[in-house]
């Protein structure tokens, strides 16, 4: 697949608070519904700003892995990833000044391929420094402590 990108184009998102714990926001036509859990005011339909953070890591890894697997030639027969993250909640309450919300934030990966591990070391290394949302992270200071491993 060939994709041709301008160098930079603007995203735009808008959003409407539906409740003190509910974003209701449109994105290219597509609806994104943030909420929060019920003791902390919501109605916990929806995944928090928190979770649907790091679910924007994911699809981005996702993104982004098949397009460097794919121009490095390598052929990924399945993907499979989960994200872990610690949140530091001292900043929201005022407790410490925190710089770093998410201090330590642990991907795992999993891919089913025939590549060689120094192959998947490369696309690993390739996916980090590409991805746009593990770009920010990183530039944010978290710590992502990355596990890449071959499907059994």
């Amino acid at each position: 697949m060939t994709v041709s990108m301008p160098d930079l184009f603007r995203i735009d998102v808008t959003a409407a608070a539906v409740t003190a714990a509910r974003t209701d926001m449109l994105a290219r036509g597509h609806v994104v519904i943030t909420d929060e859990p019920k003791e902390r005011g919501g109605t916990d339909l929806h995944a928090t700003p928190l979770e649907t953070l790091l679910s924007a890591f994911l699809g981005c890894t996702n993104v982004i892995t098949h397009f460097v697997a794919g121009q490095m030639g390598v052929k990924l027969r399945d993907l499979k990833m989960s994200v872990s993250a610690d949140f530091d909640t001292r900043g929201v309450f005022g407790r410490a000044d925190v710089t770093v919300p998410f201090p330590d934030v642990r991907l795992r990966v999993e891919l089913d391929t025939d590549a060689s591990e120094e192959a998947v070391q490369r696309l690993r290394e390739l996916v980090g420094r590409k991805c746009p949302v593990s770009v920010i992270l990183r530039q944010a200071g978290c710590r992502i402590e990355e596990q890449w491993v071959l499907a059994k």
